[in-house]
């Protein structure tokens, strides 16, 4: 067997590439005609419905409450308050980037707009909850709000979000006494160095100093937050719209160690857990059962938030005071309740040779990210890297990674374009002028490569050749603000580069580990393991993964939908850019595993001898020479012997069908990828991400509107092994919009008089549309770069990331003007061409 450490030496399957070509989704039929059910859809008898006031101010405190009216009102069945001791005190993780600090699950003080907080009322309908919630009487005492992070930050700030206590790291992380005393709402600072970027500023031939600012924006899902919990005595079944296992954050207080992992062990549970769950809504994790339905579009968002985890306590609680009825728990503004991560200002300083060659930089960022040290270092051979932090708590909501990375990749965007106009050089040039691994220069990674067990190949030089070629790059780059077309709009190109992501090596491995089963019986292969359907085709790639490696027909695996067996079995999760890669590990040992299974079942049946009928309507009858199972295998469903191919047997004949009553069953626990060769950043050894991704775009300004209209997108992404073209497409394509959404129109927009959001809805909220947009040329390479199965990297996220920035270099190349105010609206390009 191949070294299991080492999964990006494993072969690849020979039916591999005419699989991947040609693979189908088990659960088309369902999604297309309307019959799939989602989490919304999910009816139980006699189910009751609840949902929570949300505030109706930026920053409020209840200071009364009557809730006399809505209880007499017909088909309410139970009202909750914040101060029940039910509820009062529950906590979880908050929802923020890094698990600082945790929040209450149902407080009696907002801190944002449409805070969910204060009361639930349970009812017989959603009208019926309406109601009741608009019968209530409160008497609220406005708070002093902040949207600004640098007004937040200031010594004399009024302290906002005193509920919210310290965990994890917890505030003042990264701060000196001095620094911790400078603001009321500091939740950390950070400073970080690598290499002496003073002495790469005096290397320099130039310093280029500019600032970049981003609105907030949000993952504006159409599926709003949703869970159905029921009670049956002490057993808890859930129905849950989330992107991993919620199940350890339910069970019985110093239960959790011998109970399932909740995926996301950081993130709203686990080593972040502020509190264990209350007795009166908590059971052993062997009794509780989690279904996943379809998960409606979450355009990149999560929905592991931390208020995620608490939204299902809440249900849990309603539940269990319901008396055995299940309880539908809706939040139906909960697509806008979460901001995006890289929100805030970049203030940044970079050094460059004239050649293109970066020195040094240094980049502080006012927000929840400290982007310098991140993804950066790891796709360049830049020496000196400083990154420093300030982040503080607003009144604008919670923030975390969602189309994670954008909050690195619009600085690096911004940087290159930068050094490129500055020096009047080609920015692929820039790019390519750079390009390396954690300092070190391509020459280096090459050895690494040939060191390791990787192809030598250079994927930057690779997506970059056929990016250009596709949108025709060499002919159409011009000067900036130098070609007006026929149509009187200035011409413009854009180009981005960086790394792919890498989930599966390193910091994050451990978190996403499979525990899935093989089930083979009558000739199909079952892959059984709870995880959340999403939309984006995982199980597809899971499905191909081990039709190639067992030698079956692509058909004949298929995958258990959405039920979770008490999660006795689970994939990795989410399954966005870490769950393929960290999945397949686990499932080329599980398939080779059972393929040994049936080669040894082919030698005691094949190579001694069996009845005609088995061997077709002539017959067949074996050796009596006992065979081993080396000399056999498996090609397109059929077991055959490798020294006579035309003796072959069907699958099914052989193994769990017919003679075997019982099915053959494996189920290996591996544990994370690569973990006994490198634990990655954990335990001090070096990430080298050899993988790359570059996108370009085309596009026309007109002068007198200032729109930029997009007129041409290209993608071309280092996959490192493909496992599902279709999926993989559907990443670019979408993730595409995505970005180009996030750089050019998203934008969460607060009323500056009351904090109160005035575009929180899918009409006013302009995200991206396939209208919107050309059709996206998307085009993938496989080098076999990565650290996962085969050499995979993951896709999930870098497109919809990458893209975030892209604009502004492709309209300062039309125009000859910077505008780094994010987002690029038309009133913003008016400004800067000075016509406002």
């Amino acid at each position: 067997m191949a070294d299991q450490n080492r999964p990006w030496t494993w072969p690849v399957p020979e039916s591999s590439k005419r699989i991947k070509d040609n693979t189908s989704r088990q659960d088309a039929f369902e999604r297309a005609s309307g019959q799939a059910v989602y989490t919304r859809d999910v009816v139980l008898p006699g189910m009751l419905y609840a949902k929570t006031l949300t505030s109706p101010y930026a920053h409020a405190k209840i200071k009364n409450i009557d809730t006399g009216e809505a209880e007499k009102i017909i088909g309410v069945r139970d009202i909750l308050r914040f101060d029940d001791p039910d509820i009062a005190g529950n906590r979880g993780v908050g929802a923020d980037t890094g698990a600082m600090y945790s929040i209450l699950a149902l407080p009696g003080i907002s801190d944002f707009y449409q805070h969910p907080m204060g009361v639930a009322v349970v009812a017989d309908s959603e009208e019926v909850c309406d109601c009741a919630l608009r019968a209530i009487k409160i008497e609220w005492e406005e708070q002093p709000f902040i949207l600004d992070m640098e007004d937040s930050a200031r010594p004399d700030a009024q302290r906002i979000m005193p509920e919210a206590q310290p965990m994890g790291f917890g505030f003042g992380f990264g701060m000196s006494d001095k620094e911790s005393k400078q603001s009321p709402n500091m939740v950390m600072t950070e400073k970080r160095e690598i290499g002496d970027v003073e002495r790469g500023f005096s290397e320099a031939d130039k310093i280029i100093e500019y600032t970049v600012k981003r609105a907030m924006n949000s993952p504006a899902g159409v599926e709003a937050m949703v869970c159905v919990a029921q009670w049956r005595d002490d057993f808890l079944d859930l129905w849950v719209h989330h992107q991993a296992n919620p199940q350890r954050n339910l069970t019985t207080p110093g239960m959790s160690m011998g109970g399932p992992s909740a995926g996301m062990p950081f993130f709203g549970g686990g080593l972040g857990q502020a509190a264990p769950m209350p007795d009166k809504a908590s059971t052993h994790w062997s009794k509780i059962t989690v279904k996943f339905p379809y998960q409606g579009s979450w355009f990149g968002g999560l929905s592991w938030l931390a208020y995620s985890d608490l939204f299902i306590k809440l249900a849990v609680i309603l539940a269990k005071r319901a008396g055995g009825r299940a309880v539908k728990l809706l939040y139906d503004e909960s697509s806008f309740y979460c901001g995006g991560d890289e929100a805030g200002t970049y203030i940044c300083k970079v050094g460059a040779k004239k050649d293109g060659t970066i020195t040094a930089y240094h980049w502080h960022m006012v927000g929840v990210r400290n982007p310098a040290v991140d993804k950066t270092p790891e796709c360049t051979k830049i020496p000196n890297i400083k990154g420093t932090q300030s982040w503080s708590f607003t009144n604008m909501g919670h923030q975390a990674c969602f189309r994670h990375g954008a909050a690195s990749c619009v600085p690096h965007n911004v940087m290159f374009d930068m050094v490129a106009a500055e020096l009047g050089l080609d920015p692929t040039e820039v790019a390519l002028k750079n390009d390396g691994c954690n300092g070190h220069d391509w020459e280096w990674v090459t050895k690494y490569q040939k060191e390791n067990g990787f192809p030598q190949r250079h994927s930057l030089k690779e997506v970059i050749e056929i990016g250009k070629k596709a949108i025709e790059w060499d002919k159409k780059w011009h000067a900036p603000g130098s070609r007006q077309l026929k149509n009187g709009r200035m011409h413009g190109m854009g180009f981005t580069s960086i790394n792919v992501w890498h989930w599966g090596r390193g910091a994050m491995s451990f978190v996403s580990n499979s525990f899935a089963c093989l089930i083979m019986k009558d000739g199909k292969v079952t892959i059984v393991g709870l995880r959340c359907n999403m939309g984006t085709d995982t199980e597809s790639g899971y499905r191909h993964c081990v039709a190639a490696e067992l030698g079956l027909n692509y058909e004949d695996v298929l995958i258990q939908q959405q039920s979770s067996d008490n999660s006795a079995y689970s994939l990795a999760q989410p399954a966005g850019s870490t769950g393929t890669v960290n999945a397949t590990f686990q499932l080329v040992i599980a398939a080779r595993e059972l393929k040994q299974k049936i080669l040894e079942s082919a030698g005691s049946m094949m190579g001694g001898g069996m009845p005609g009928f088995m061997f077709g309507m002539n017959g067949n009858a074996g050796s009596s020479a006992k065979k081993k199972p080396d000399d056999y295998d498996i090609r397109d469903s059929y077991v055959f012997e490798k020294a006579n191919p035309e003796k072959r047997m069907h699958v099914s004949q052989v193994a769990g069908g017919f003679m075997q009553t019982n099915p053959i069953i494996v189920h290996p626990d591996v544990g994370s990828p690569i973990s006994s060769m490198m634990s990655g950043a954990m335990m001090g050894g070096e990430n080298y991400v050899m993988g790359r991704q570059a996108h370009f775009i085309e596009v026309e300004v007109d002068t007198e509107t200032g729109m930029v209209y997009v007129t041409n997108v290209v993608c071309a992404n280092d996959i490192g092994h493909l496992f599902n073209r279709k999926g993989a497409e559907g990443q670019q394509y979408g993730g595409a919009i995505m970005g180009l959404g996030r750089s050019a129109t998203e934008e969460k927009i607060f009323c500056p008089e009351t904090g109160v959001g005035l575009n929180f809805d899918h009409i006013n909220y302009h995200f991206g549309t396939m209208n919107d947009y050309p059709v996206v040329d998307c085009h993938l390479i496989e080098t076999h770069l990565g650290y996962g199965t085969y050499g995979a990297f993951g896709i999930g996220e870098n497109i919809g990331a990458a893209l975030s920035g892209i604009t502004s270099g492709a309209i300062y190349n039309a125009t000859k003007k910077w505008i780094l105010d994010y987002p690029i609206t038309p009133d913003r390009v008016l400004k800067a061409l000075g016509r406002i």
